[in-house]
């Protein structure tokens, strides 16, 4: 049984992960405003869906409060960032005014209204911690501009919670993949560039040896958890793992890939800076939360829906 209906303001609704919840909420009775600059996010991505998409950069804080008085939101999901370790390196400014003064911009305007927010942050937070599984509560030590930004806006995300009453909700994702993900930008995310190349027969680029751990997390299962979490009335002064606790190796992930695809090429190079060696989340916070609710889509056959997806959308 879901909500009456509601106006759920997205933020980078446009974008991957954005667009799959977009869709979800829509098919499920919401009424759904979208707040994307379309820099990382797609209008093809919202094809089909009957959703208010308001062009503005989370970066102004003037465009963000008009957004919020004209859509008349009740609850916000704030999923609008820059992605992408390898770019915040390379444009460490960016990628904290984009991730860090944005989230502030929008948790004012959450908070002139005391509307709920669902705030998305990373992963990398935990940084050098080498320890795993990790858990929320382990210490925190980014080792990438993109990690710091995303630490500055979910501290910023509490801290607004206790200063001034709001309803608060931190996830911290664990490389989501899926059907929507861009796989043609340079700062593409693994997956769907390893996709893009096997279906081009180019080489898959693996940095460092392949080795290094991943829980990494279908998008359909984010939504569910989001979903859940918007008609449950989840609110927690502490953030939350958003990952089941099954991590892999790239080298098994191109095991996958060689089922789908036969033979591919594969090219091992250097590691990057600011890419953690291991990740893996200690669930239990999550389905604790979830009263244990929630289901995890198998690896497999998240990849092949994934694969089939790109096989249509790209005409392969």
């Amino acid at each position: 049984m879901y909500l009456k209906k509601m106006r759920i303001g997205v933020t980078g609704g446009a974008g991957f992960i954005g667009s799959n919840l977009v869709r979800h909420l829509v098919l499920t009775g919401h009424e759904v405003s979208i707040l994307d600059n379309l820099e990382t996010g797609f209008l093809a991505n919202l094809e089909g869906i009957n959703a208010n998409l308001v062009r503005a950069d989370l970066k102004k804080a003037n465009e963000v409060e008009a957004f919020f008085q004209k859509e008349e939101i009740d609850y916000c999901i704030h999923l609008g960032a820059l992605g992408s370790v390898p770019r915040s390196v390379d444009t460490p400014r960016a990628s904290f005014e984009a991730n860090a003064i944005a989230t502030l911009n929008v948790l004012e305007s959450v908070k002139n209204r005391s509307l709920p927010i669902i705030f998305s942050s990373s992963s990398s937070v935990y940084g050098k911690n080498p320890k795993l599984p990790k858990i929320e509560k382990d210490w925190l030590s980014p080792i990438s501009p993109y990690a710091a930004s995303k630490l500055a806006a979910e501290s910023m995300t509490l801290a607004f919670r206790e200063s001034y009453g709001i309803s608060t909700l931190v996830y911290r994702l664990f490389n989501v993949y899926g059907p929507r993900q861009n796989p043609e930008s340079l700062y593409a995310a693994v997956i769907p560039k390893w996709i893009f190349a096997a279906f081009k027969g180019e080489s898959l680029i693996v940095y460092g040896d392949g080795e290094q751990k991943r829980d990494f997390t279908f998008v359909d299962d984010v939504v569910q958890v989001l979903s859940r979490s918007i008609r449950e009335k989840h609110d927690a002064d502490y953030p939350v793992n958003l990952a089941f606790g099954n991590p892999v190796t790239l080298n098994e992930i191109l095991e996958v890939f060689k089922t789908y695809f036969g033979e591919v090429k594969v090219e091992y190079m250097g590691v990057r800076k600011g890419d953690i060696r291991d990740s893996e989340s200690n669930p239990k916070t999550l389905r604790e939360l979830h009263n244990d609710q929630i289901s995890k889509t198998p690896l497999e056959n998240g990849l092949v829906t994934t694969f089939e997806w790109f096989k249509k959308q790209y005409s392969f």
